[in-house]
């Protein structure tokens, strides 16, 4: 709410917005095309007229505005993955998670598909007590398996390999621009990536060996 941008003076909200969402069932977590909220596009019509007399136009009837869209945008926590967050929790001393007194109290689903996931890797015992390697994954601010899989890297020699993919992992769908008007040399290219490789992370990891043999080229 506090972004200022001089000069602008017209705001087009189309009453969308792209949402992280985590499905607890599946264990998956995905970006969803989802109505804003009445809060959020209050915020948008902010966005003009700060500096200067402007207007905002919002591609939804007042109807929909007043009957559709909730009042407030879902927290952040009760739409995510939880597993990072159990697991410091569990760091800290906390053990009951249920009845712990969050802000915003998350699905239950969504706090035992953690817990679940934390036992599954080794990170909780049988009683739901933190083990050591539950304690050494806490110390990294990652997702859990990405902690589990740098620990794990440490057995096989690999951590140097293990610790790049992490870091290309953690950019999202950043690594490979596909512009229109070179939209088949970069599928080319990202094909020959792939050439050779077991995976997508193996794949990430031969971009980045390229990159560095090329002098960190931005080409």
């Amino acid at each position: 709410t506090s972004l200022t941008i001089d000069g602008i003076v017209f705001v087009i909200d189309p009453g969308f917005v792209k949402q992280k969402s985590f499905n607890p069932r599946s264990g998956m977590e995905s970006l969803v095309v989802t109505q804003i909220s009445k809060a959020a596009a209050q915020q948008r019509s902010g966005r003009a007229g700060r500096t200067a007399p402007g207007k905002c136009f919002r591609l939804y009837t007042a109807w929909a505005y007043k009957n559709e869209l909730p009042d407030n945008t879902v927290p952040e926590i009760q739409r995510t993955n939880l597993g990072n967050v159990v697991l410091m929790l569990k760091a800290l001393g906390i053990e009951d998670l249920v009845h712990f007194d969050f802000m915003d109290p998350p699905p239950p689903e969504t706090i035992m598909r953690a817990l679940e996931q934390l036992y599954a890797l080794g990170a909780l015992n049988a009683q739901g007590e933190l083990t050591k390697t539950g304690r050494r994954m806490a110390e990294f601010p990652l997702d859990p398996m990405m902690s589990k899989m740098l620990l794990g890297s440490e057995s096989y020699g690999v951590s140097e390999e293990v610790c790049t993919i992490c870091a290309m992992l953690s950019i999202g769908n950043q690594v490979f621009y596909r512009p229109k008007e070179k939209a088949v040399h970069a599928d080319n290219a990202r094909i020959n990536f792939n050439r050779g490789a077991m995976g997508d992370h193996v794949s990430l990891l031969n971009v980045y060996n390229q990159w560095q043999e090329t002098g960190e080229s931005t080409q």
